[in-house]
């Protein structure tokens, strides 16, 4: 997934979530609902970012789970280049060049597939029958 695309990406439960007395409460494979906030890289080499957060999961009584963790990239910035190409030639004076430099733009941040959100809590406490 990039900062540039927008497509929905998904994400499931990776194990178990197990009582303190060895219940299973979330099953492996439960989908999780996801918020994605992305910013398309921009002008004078400002890069994208993306953070998919998690909102909530569903226990295996049915009930939804709300869930607090993300995680996020961000893309390479090109505004050392961008500004020293409008300082080395001339800012704007050159024919045929213009403002160019301000149309270069800095890299979309990535985040790979099967990324895993290392660090997930549960927002409430939850009884589960």
């Amino acid at each position: 997934m990039t900062s540039k695309n927008e497509g929905s990406p998904s994400a499931i439960v990776e194990n178990d979530v197990k009582s303190k007395d060895g219940r299973v409460l979330i099953k492996r494979g439960t989908p999780v609902r996801l918020q994605i906030d992305r910013q398309k890289a921009r002008g004078v080499g400002k890069p994208g970012s993306v953070t998919v957060k998690c909102v909530s999961t569903n226990a295996v009584d049915g009930q939804s789970i709300l869930l607090e963790g993300s995680v996020s990239g961000e893309g390479n910035d090109k505004k050392g280049l961008s500004s020293g190409l409008g300082v080395g030639l001339g800012l704007t004076f050159l024919p045929g060049v213009g403002f160019a430099f301000l149309a270069i733009k800095g890299e979309q941040a990535v985040i790979e597939n099967n990324t895993i959100i290392p660090t997930v809590f549960v927002m409430n406490d939850y009884s589960v029958e």
